[in-house]
């Protein structure tokens, strides 16, 4: 079973979007891992400053509201970005917005945030205080809050001017706010929150405020982090990369492509092809190698038909001695010694006639070369070709459109039909031969079938080759010389065509001839 044939170019193409595919698998892992790490990870950095735009946009939202009207505006919010919101306040307690079960994760990463949470110690060996803390002096609150850097005195002046807009709302808050990310459970959820400072209508020993998102997507639906950009930037580095990658990857297959174009001639037997030898790398020298084993390869086989030409031709003469000294002898023998004579006739007509044939295929390719081509009109042709080797016409079937016009050297064209026929009617004497043809682009195809015993499967790819016959024997009936279709193959090749033998089915031999259309 022959191997499927995948184009070089396409797979390096299918290998680079392979590489797109595994890089954005690997950006999808690290921003999973890098969620997973909350506000430690690389990413935590990008989310916190967002939570942080959010948690001032908020603030200012409630604070310019009334208490009443909290509940519609965290609600709005929750609609809006696809999430759940809240405002809480610690231990458990819902302020507005969705009711959120708070998970006991999340209570140990805010006790561990913000000590001042946790129960006071019993007093005395009693129950343990739940009444919050007392509230500290103004500058430890802000900075509890806050932090260090937006202690009064100490933060950046306020600038009218620089106010943070989010979905359309204004806040003028130049502070750093308290952020953190929890995911919980399987498939997780992200508890995501920002602690507020202290809002108009809030009493601050009724505890701090928390605003709580709750989403089960890692970047909120974009409200935390949004991929796209990062996506679009992979693909437009990737397509960049890839623009730059086409040239170099047109010049490697395009030279790969003309040096297979260019052997799989030579293993036709087409020597003249050449390949462009204009690289300097491992494929010039490729392309510089093939050129030459093409030349070499070339003279090697001209050679041989030059040697089989001139031997041929010198043997014409001392067969003609020969038959004229059989023929003075027939002359002056008695009738017992005719026969033996004529036994000697017939060895010697089977010598001239492998000699005639080792002319003809040396000439088909050498001496026959030179003649141009000609249109060739085909149906008259094969008529005349038909009628020279007498075939029936019961058994003779054509199908072949009068307008048929190829370019070939004629008497090569003859020659080959004539070989194709002549061997059609030797192993199939009694079946029909079927010629058809049409046209197949610029090229016209040439089928001469017939409904004989055809051959093994083995053999055909060396049906074209001289001197192989699939019948071992030498008889006088079955031998033949095995140079018929190797003539048919070197005066095709001579005209610019190709031919090529396959069997049929049930059974029988089809000859394809593919010729340029005139």
């Amino acid at each position: 079973m022959p191997r499927r044939f995948f184009n070089l170019y396409a797979r390096i193409l299918f290998w680079l979007l392979i590489n797109v595919v595994v890089l954005g698998a690997g950006f999808w892992i690290v921003l999973q891992w890098q969620f997973r790490e909350g506000m430690q990870g690389a990413l935590g950095v990008i989310v916190s400053d967002r939570l942080q735009t959010i948690g001032r946009e908020i603030h200012g939202v409630l604070s310019a509201s009334k208490r009443a009207d909290w509940d519609r505006l965290l609600n709005d919010f929750s609609l809006r970005h696809g999430v759940k919101a809240a405002l809480i306040t610690v231990p458990k307690h819902h302020v507005a917005g969705t009711k959120v079960e708070i998970p006991v994760e999340m209570e140990r990463l805010l006790a561990d945030m913000h000590p001042e949470l946790s129960r006071r110690p019993p007093r005395n060996g009693g129950e343990p205080d739940e009444r919050p803390p007392p509230p500290p002096p103004r500058g430890e609150l802000e900075s509890l809050l806050f932090g260090d850097d937006f202690l009064p005195g100490r933060g950046p002046p306020r600038d009218p001017d620089d106010s943070l807009r989010i979905d359309g709302l204004n806040s003028n808050m130049p502070v750093k706010l308290g952020t953190f990310m929890l995911p919980v459970g399987t498939p997780p959820v992200y508890y995501t929150g920002i602690r507020l400072p202290m809002l108009p209508d809030w009493n601050r020993r009724d505890g701090p405020l928390f605003f709580m998102i709750l989403t089960d997507r890692i970047t909120g639906g974009g409200l935390f982090f949004d991929v796209k950009p990062w996506l679009w930037g992979l693909f437009g580095a990737m397509t960049v990369s890839a623009l730059l990658w086409l040239p170099f990857v047109g010049s490697i297959t395009g030279s790969i492509r003309a040096n297979m174009q260019a052997t799989e001639q030579i293993a036709r037997g087409q020597f003249n092809i050449r390949v462009p030898e204009n690289r300097s790398d491992e494929l010039g020298r490729l392309s510089h190698a093939v050129n030459s084993m093409a030349v070499q390869i070339d003279g090697i086989v001209r050679g041989q038909k030059r040697f089989l030409g001139d031997i041929a031709h010198e043997l014409c003469s001392p067969i003609a001695r020969m038959e004229m000294s059989l023929g003075i002898l027939e002359d002056k023998l008695t009738d017992s010694d005719a026969i033996r004579l004529a036994d000697v006739r017939e060895e010697l007509r089977q010598i001239s006639l492998l000699v005639n044939e080792l002319l003809s295929f040396s000439k088909s390719s050498l001496g026959q070369a030179a003649k141009p081509s000609e249109d060739v009109v085909l149906l008259s042709l094969i008529d005349e070709v038909a009628g020279t080797e007498a075939i029936p016409p019961q058994h003779l079937r054509l199908n072949l459109p009068r307008d048929l016009i190829v370019r070939a050297v004629p008497d090569l064209l003859r020659r080959s039909v004539g070989n194709i026929l002549r061997n059609a009617r030797l192993h199939a004497p009694e079946s029909d031969i079927e010629i058809s043809a049409q046209r197949r682009g610029d090229r016209i195809v040439l089928t001469i079938a017939d409904q004989g015993p055809g051959v093994p499967g083995d053999s055909l790819p060396r049906l074209f080759d001289p001197f192989y016959r699939v019948d071992t024997s030498r008889d006088r009936q079955t031998g033949g010389t095995g140079l018929g279709l190797a003539i048919v193959k070197t005066c095709i090749d001579t005209c610019g065509g190709t031919v090529t033998a396959r069997n049929r089915e049930p059974h029988g031999l089809i000859i394809e001839i593919e010729l340029p259309r005139a």
